[in-house]
């Protein structure tokens, strides 16, 4: 029986070895796809490196309105069914309150100061 089961693993594994190269390849095929476009924009006169910007700020938009959505959710249900929210909502622009500067400990107390690391034992 340990044999069934370890021909089935090894046929796990390279089912998911041939899968994985499969993903692999076509990753590299859609980078070489957005590279070709790339090209042609620039060809066509578009600064590549702006539209880039245009998408992540689009993407980063989506994401935003998709969090902002399910806050917007959350709090609505907690409202109707009385459930008590154990976070609270921070502004963005908010930092924490700047931490009062210690000054570092100085070496040169006297001798009669520094305590003796271990006493004498007679």
């Amino acid at each position: 029986m340990s044999n069934v089961q370890s021909t089935t693993g090894a046929d796990k594994l390279i089912a998911y070895l041939d899968r994985m190269e499969k993903l692999l390849d076509e990753i590299d095929g859609l980078k070489d796809d957005l590279k070709d476009m790339k090209a042609q924009a620039r060809d066509d006169g578009f600064n590549v490196a702006a539209m880039l910007r245009l998408v992540a700020i689009r993407r980063s938009k989506q994401r935003a309105d998709r969090e902002s959505e399910f806050l917007n959710d959350l709090v609505l249900y907690a409202h109707a069914t009385g459930t008590p929210l154990d976070f609270s909502f921070v502004e963005e622009d908010w930092s924490p309150p700047a931490s009062p500067k210690r000054t570092p400990p100085t070496d040169s107390a006297s001798p009669e100061e520094t305590p003796d690391p271990e006493p004498d034992r007679d």
